[in-house]
């Protein structure tokens, strides 16, 4: 086994490069592929999510067969994924439903907040119209 430690990711790939090079094998078994299938694609989508790892993806893929199934399932039907703990299902639940800026997350809390207003607005309008019809 050999170590490499370096400033930056391109002095590592110069070290990498140097070292096949010497050891007379070609450097694509460690090239960066591209994601060709849609398998591939999904799984490095989800991977993507914090502490989601490939066996994740592999696990939720099986369960709900595909990319939609997955984004649309709950927290329940997410639990039931072998693999997946509370924290992951969270993460993983969270990132399909919250915005991606912050802006758009402060308008939606501003609405939530707004709905939570007349919500009990509309309550105390009800316990009103109770007292109002009791007292006559």
């Amino acid at each position: 086994m050999t170590l490499i430690l370096s400033w930056s990711d391109e002095e590592a790939a110069r070290y990498i490069e140097t070292l096949k090079a010497f050891d007379g094998t070609d450097t694509s078994a460690i090239e960066k592929r591209d994601h060709t299938t849609q398998m591939e694609q999904v799984a490095h989508a989800l991977a993507s999510v914090r502490s989601v790892n490939k066996t994740d993806a592999g696990q939720l893929l099986n369960q709900f067969g595909c990319w939609r199934n997955i984004v649309g399932a709950s927290v329940d039907e997410l639990s039931v994924c072998p693999g997946l703990g509370p924290k992951k299902v969270r993460r993983l639940y969270e990132a399909f439903r919250k915005p991606f800026s912050k802006e758009a997350a402060k308008r939606r809390k501003e609405r939530e907040k707004d709905k939570e207003k007349e919500d009990s607005k509309d309550a105390d309008d009800k316990v009103n119209e109770g007292i109002e019809s009791n007292s006559m």
